[in-house]
């Protein structure tokens, strides 16, 4: 049982980079670009930044969970 625990981790982990190397690119992006969106763009984008951090806060937690059960007691 601990491998696939383990294999969960690894796998919540890379999802975790995963997610951090599109929300740098999506800010540098913004900082590029945004002077050129429209008001609705710029809402757009807002709100997605707000369903990746979500996504990434939910992601840091099973991470968070699946090391406590991985942590010899």
């Amino acid at each position: 049982m601990p491998a696939s625990l383990k294999e969960s981790l690894d796998r919540i982990e890379q999802w975790i980079r995963t997610y951090e190397a599109f929300d740098l690119a999506e800010k540098a992006r913004f900082a590029r670009e945004s002077y050129l969106w429209t008001a609705e763009e710029r809402i757009e984008w807002q709100e997605t930044q707000a369903d990746n951090g979500k996504v990434l806060r939910d992601l840091r937690m099973q991470a968070d969970a699946l090391r406590q059960k991985l942590t010899p007691s």
